[in-house]
């Protein structure tokens, strides 16, 4: 990911297309989001129920996501990367409780299980699709050895 942007000041200029700490600032603030909007989330439950919870952690996510389509510089997009984080901590602590209470007792535990499933298959997913596209020739993670 690189910006183009540039600052100027006088003589001196800030090309922050090879700032590291910036992207990596961008890519870890949806996590930091993700951390408080779960420690929050229970809170939360608690005080407007499931169903509420789940749409306020949804009118979030979609806050953020509109934030970061219109970001004009990193830094905006750095706080709709927050508002995504704290959507997604917010629903994953939702949605498996309100899962639970809706769903019959004969299937409550394959339905909870699935929604996990599905949530770890996605992130595994996200990181072959990510390995596709590095510039790595050999994976380091094939020196790992199960035991």
């Amino acid at each position: 990911m690189k910006f183009i942007y540039e600052i100027q000041m006088g003589e001196f200029s800030l090309d922050l297309s090879n700032c590291i700490e910036l992207q990596e600032t961008i890519v870890s603030m949806a996590v930091a989001g993700a951390i408080v909007g779960a420690a929050a989330g229970g809170w939360i439950n608690d005080a407007y129920g499931r169903k509420k919870a789940t749409i306020i952690a949804d009118v979030i996510f979609t806050l953020g996501a509109i934030v970061m389509a219109a970001a004009p510089d990193p830094y905006v997009l750095i706080l709709g990367r927050v508002f995504v984080g704290l959507g997604v901590g917010i629903a994953s602590v939702t949605a498996p409780v309100y899962i639970a209470e809706l769903s019959p007792s004969e299937i409550r535990g394959a339905l909870v299980s699935t929604n996990v499933l599905m949530i770890t298959g996605g992130q595994f997913l996200s990181y072959l699709i990510n390995l596709a596209f590095t510039q790595v020739l050999f994976p380091f993670f094939v020196f790992i050895h199960f035991s």
